[in-house]
């Protein structure tokens, strides 16, 4: 492959990592990238290994998916070089963005995640962010790993609910 040609790809992701302001998953960045047909999904993972390798972007792995943010240095190399990216390029990331705005602030804004401990243990985890802060992070330790899926999959649906109750418990006034 050309070597302009992996620089678009490299700048389209860092554009669009700049653009959300985020952390962004693989499915998101592959959906716009296949959806616009700028190239197929193993080059888009070969072009994100090689931006998380130069440290251009991070990333963060849980069970389900990827999630990616820009760095500091990719910052810097847009700025560099984003004038390289052509205006119409960044014109449909932009409609992209602004098209999806609430499923992409949706799929970010709640993680979850389970780890095994030992035989018999468990770390069910959820997360929830709202513009990459952290406005709740729950963690609870369960015997089985049915148990750990399900406190996941509960945690996803009912976030706002846990938010709400946990918040009023803890703010409540001393009885």
């Amino acid at each position: 492959m050309k070597p302009e040609v992996i620089k678009l790809y490299k700048l389209i992701i860092l554009y669009f990592l700049k653009k959300t302001g985020q952390e962004t998953s693989n499915a998101i960045l592959s959906d716009f990238i296949l959806e616009n047909r700028y190239t197929d999904y193993f080059t888009i993972q070969q072009t994100l290994h090689s931006l998380t390798e130069d440290r251009l972007i991070s990333v963060r792995q849980t069970r389900q998916s990827a999630f990616y943010q820009i760095t500091q240095k990719g910052v810097e190399i847009l700025d560099d070089f984003g004038s390289q990216l052509p205006v119409d390029t960044r014109c449909q990331i932009e409609d992209y963005l602004r098209e999806n705005k609430i499923s992409i602030q949706q799929a970010v804004s709640v993680n979850t995640d389970y780890t095994k401990l030992r035989s018999r243990e468990y770390l069910a985890t959820g997360t929830l962010m709202e513009r990459g802060n952290i406005l709740l992070s729950v963690s609870l330790n369960v015997p089985t790993e049915q148990e750990a899926v399900r406190i996941c999959e509960q945690f996803r649906e009912r976030q706002e609910e846990v938010y709400q109750s946990l918040l009023q418990i803890l703010t409540a006034p001393e009885s």
